[in-house]
């Protein structure tokens, strides 16, 4: 969705939505468009301004990673951060995000693809432990 004047519109329209009582506002911070990121690095806005406007919980997504999603968080921008892409690829993405473990890159390529590949064949990560098997 595009506007000449995108600011405007949202305010005007995250204002207007408090009169029904939603649960939540979900938002997706301009650095993404449709499946594709914009551009790297573009510090969340949305949130921040919608957050003096809107009443209720606003959930917000667009890019984020474990230490953007905390950061938006504890600055109160947002209630709650969702997640898209990493978790096709981690199905385990709050175990990685706990335990600062590698994520699983995705593949765009496969994204609405009309089959099961790339949406429930990405692994798991697998701990391996580090000491030696037990032999009775």
């Amino acid at each position: 969705m595009s506007d000449s004047d995108p600011q405007f519109i949202f305010n005007y329209l995250a204002s207007a939505l408090n009169r029904y009582s939603l649960a939540w506002l979900h938002i997706i911070e301009p650095g993404i468009s449709g499946n594709a990121e914009v551009k790297e690095g573009l510090q969340p806005v949305a949130a921040a301004s919608l957050r003096e406007l809107f009443t209720s919980r606003i959930i917000a997504a667009g890019g984020f990673d474990a230490t953007e999603a905390e950061a938006i968080l504890e600055k109160g921008d947002a209630d709650l951060v969702a997640f898209g892409r990493l978790f096709i690829a981690n199905p385990d993405l709050p175990h990685r995000f706990r335990k600062s473990l590698p994520l699983n890159p995705y593949d765009r390529s496969t994204f609405h693809g009309g089959d099961a590949r790339g949406y429930i064949d990405y692994p798991f990560f697998e701990e391996r432990t580090k000491e030696p098997p037990v032999i009775v």
